[in-house]
C-alpha cells in the first residue's frame, strides 16, 4: 500500500471511530454539541454536554486491540504537546462561548477489528487529563 493511500485509510478508520464514539456518548446521556470543531490552536472531535459538564473529547482509533499494537494505548498518543493543544483549543472555545458547565478533557479509545470494519472495543477515560496536565 502506498503511503498517500495508507493516509487516507487511517482518515477513514479515524472518522469512524470519532463517529462511534459520538453514538457511544448520546446512548449514554451526552447531547453532542459539536464534532470536528477547529479553533487557531487546534480541532476538537467532539465536544458534549451532560448533566453539569461540558465534555471535549479527543478520539483516538486503532485496529489493534489495546496491549496488542507495538505503540502502546492509543491514549498515549496524546503527549504533551497534544495535550497543551487540547487545552488551548478548549480555553478559546470557553472563551467565545461562555458557560456556567464544568469542563473536563476526555479520551476515547476505539478499537476496530484488524479489517477497520468492525467495532470490537470502546474505552472512555473520563478526566483524562487537565489545565495542568
Amino acid at each position: 500500500m502506498k503511503l498517500k493511500d495508507k493516509k487516507g485509510e487511517n482518515n477513514r478508520i479515524g472518522a469512524l471511530g470519532e463517529k462511534y464514539a459520538a453514538r457511544y456518548l448520546r446512548l449514554r446521556g451526552y447531547r453532542i454539541l459539536g464534532r470536528d470543531v477547529s479553533m487557531r490552536r487546534g480541532e476538537i472531535d467532539i465536544i458534549a454536554r451532560r448533566g453539569c459538564s461540558i465534555v471535549f473529547v479527543e478520539v483516538k482509533t486503532r485496529t489493534t486491540r489495546p496491549g496488542e499494537g507495538s505503540f502502546g494505548r492509543p491514549a498515549d498518543a496524546v503527549n504533551k504537546a497534544k495535550r497543551e493543544h487540547l487545552v488551548a483549543a478548549m480555553d478559546e472555545y470557553l472563551l467565545k462561548n461562555p458557560t456556567d458547565l464544568e469542563p473536563r478533557i476526555d479520551v476515547i479509545e476505539v478499537y476496530f477489528d484488524p479489517d477497520g470494519k468492525r467495532k470490537h472495543e470502546i474505552i472512555h477515560i473520563k478526566y483524562a487529563f487537565g489545565r495542568n496536565d
